[in-house]
């Protein structure tokens, strides 16, 4: 398979951003945008993500929580490539 020069960047960017947000959070494969939409889920949600939250959805509408499905859709991929099964594209 021919990677676009995009295609591995997109990818290079979101294992630099899971490696960081791992070292900040200590969970795995969660990206740091994904952290910030789960913070911002919360009922009082902390000051960093407030204003994190609002610098990314300022750049794109709802990217955090297109984040957090982006992370979803990640972890059901690999779970397809681990178990042999097909990917499920719903998601």
């Amino acid at each position: 398979m021919a990677w676009s020069r995009y295609a591995y960047t997109r990818v290079l960017c979101t294992a630099v951003d899971v490696m960081c947000a791992w070292a900040i959070w200590r969970e795995a494969d969660i990206t740091i945008s994904a952290h910030c939409g789960l913070e911002l889920r919360k009922a009082a949600p902390a000051r960093w993500a407030r204003v994190l939250g609002y610098c990314l959805n300022h750049l794109q509408s709802g990217h955090c929580e297109l984040a957090i499905a982006g992370d979803i859709r990640r972890a059901h991929d690999a779970l397809a490539v681990l178990t042999g099964s097909k990917p499920d594209n719903s998601i």
